[in-house]
């Protein structure tokens, strides 16, 4: 028997090396569906364009284009979950009367907002109900802390209201660093000489998507073990939002304190919510990434303090509500439940009612 030339040696262990690591990538990608749940193992969709989908049909349909925020939830629109006022404020349904007079904000992202639950279930909904006050609904999903200060500005100038309420979660720095998320334009602040300057305002309409990008998300966005990996450790928005990151990563932490300087300057009674997600409690052991989420949270709770404003740290208060009555009643999905909420506005009245809600002073 002949032996081979080194070329077809050399060939032969090049395909040898690539199909163990093609079967090892096989294999990997089927334990992450599994682990998914065994549905996953006939279900191959593609994940990314399945996402995009969603967030494209959210933003034309539920929210509005706006030339300084990018996006904003859409005035008058109605559904069987969610339900916008003609202002754009979340509705919060008829309970008991409510005495008139100048109202509470309430701004914020998706937490804020309330979403994956109908309108009652929301902690500003809830809040309304626990203190017998006004609440307005001002939360935008998808929001960034840069669009949460931008927008808490507009509609304290439109509704003068008595007093803000500011809930955050620690992944709003994040969205804080990029120019365009979930396929569209969005503004953002860059630090100079420690000031935050606005950029890309007016926003543009027109967000086109690169052709690599969209080449690479069609080819392997059906890959969970893809998927995992880049909302684990590599960047989740820039793969399956169409993010442009514009400011380093940490840079949306470095803002938070000018920002909450921004805040203050509003002369508002002020309380300043730091929430978290699901996967706090629901990731055992804890990935290094949630405990920096905690440590982040914290943060911009710390610069809020700073800047002179009030804070409530919800933390204690998720934590108990996932030992009793446990996780599966105060999370749904990514956010929280209406019985989450309810545990969540009732920390924030009882810290309004202690007088927690501060105005900066002079």
């Amino acid at each position: 028997m002949s032996r081979l030339s080194p070329t077809a040696e050399w060939i032969g262990r090049i395909i040898l090396v690539a199909v163990s690591i093609l079967i090892a990538l096989v294999g990997l990608e089927l334990v992450t569906r599994f682990n998914r749940g065994s549905e996953w193992l006939l279900r191959w969709p593609n994940f990314v364009l399945a996402s995009q989908a969603r967030f494209e049909g959210e933003l034309q349909g539920q929210f509005a284009f706006d030339p300084r925020l990018g996006f904003v939830s859409r005035p008058g629109f109605k559904s069987s979950e969610a339900n916008h006022d003609a202002s754009g404020f979340r509705v919060i349904p008829e309970g008991q009367a409510v005495p008139a007079g100048a109202p509470i904000l309430a701004t914020g992202d998706s937490f804020t907002y309330g979403a994956e639950i109908a309108d009652g279930g929301s902690w500003p909904a809830l809040l309304q109900a626990d203190l017998g006050r006004k609440v307005l609904n001002g939360g935008v999903v998808g929001f960034g802390l840069d669009q949460i200060v931008l927008h808490t500005e507009q509609l304290v100038a439109r509704d003068k209201p008595a007093l803000l309420v500011v809930g955050f979660i620690a992944d709003d720095l994040r969205r804080s660093e990029y120019r365009r998320l979930w396929g569209k334009e969005k503004p953002y602040f860059d630090l100079v000489d420690g000031k935050p300057v606005l950029r890309n305002v007016p926003v543009s309409p027109d967000a086109a998507i690169p052709w690599h990008l969209r080449v690479l998300r069609d080819v392997f966005g059906w890959s969970a073990l893809l998927e995992t990996i880049m909302r684990r450790v590599g960047d989740p928005y820039e793969w399956q939002a169409a993010g442009v990151r514009v400011l380093p990563r940490g840079a949306g932490e470095a803002l938070a304190c000018p920002l909450m300087e921004r805040l203050a300057g509003l002369g508002l009674p002020t309380l300043v919510v730091g929430l978290y997600a699901p996967p706090v409690w629901n990731l055992d052991p804890r990935p290094p990434w949630i405990v920096d989420e905690i440590r982040q949270t914290r943060a911009v709770l710390a610069c809020a303090a700073k800047a002179g404003v009030g804070t409530l740290d919800t933390y204690e208060t998720i934590d108990r509500a996932a030992k009793d009555p446990g996780k599966a009643a105060i999370f749904f999905n990514f956010h929280m439940s209406a019985e989450g909420n309810r545990r969540i506005a009732a920390a924030i009245a009882d810290a309004i009612r202690s007088g927690a809600a501060r105005r900066a002073g002079p």
